[in-house]
């Protein structure tokens, strides 16, 4: 009799790279309830609910834009939904580049960092009306 999968997610045979950790090579990555639950060699396929083939990819913990646009409407055409430059595209965490102030801030805050998955901060203007 099979048992239930203990993880939510397999990441199989991808090139696993974490400083902090001093892994550097091909491995498999579990993850259970939003967290890496296990880093290793050969985790059964049925021991997840899903396995992704991540051959010849890089596998990276928490990488981080520090240079992002993404407080949509209102920095003009650089503002990007900022999931979609998060963690749609692998990153977990942004830095917001754009014309933030404390006047503007709240909305920023509101509208997009709530919002998103990713995790949104912001460098703060020091203006408080017009452009810089």
């Amino acid at each position: 009799m099979n048992a239930a999968p203990i993880y939510d997610l397999v990441l199989k045979d991808g090139h696993v790279i974490c400083p902090a950790s001093g892994i550097d090579g091909v491995m498999d990555v579990a993850v259970a309830d939003g967290k890496i639950a296990l880093v290793g060699k050969d985790i059964l396929p049925s021991t997840a609910r899903q396995v992704v083939d991540v051959r010849g990819k890089l596998v990276l913990p928490g990488m981080i834009d520090t240079h992002a646009h993404i407080y949509r409407y209102v920095t003009g055409r650089f503002g990007l939904d900022a999931d979609m430059v998060g963690v749609e595209s692998g990153v977990t965490a942004l830095i917001d580049q754009g014309r933030r102030s404390c006047m503007t801030f709240p909305g920023f805050r509101h509208f997009v960092a709530e919002k998103a998955a990713s995790r949104c901060y912001a460098f703060i203007s020091a203006y408080l009306v017009g452009r810089p």
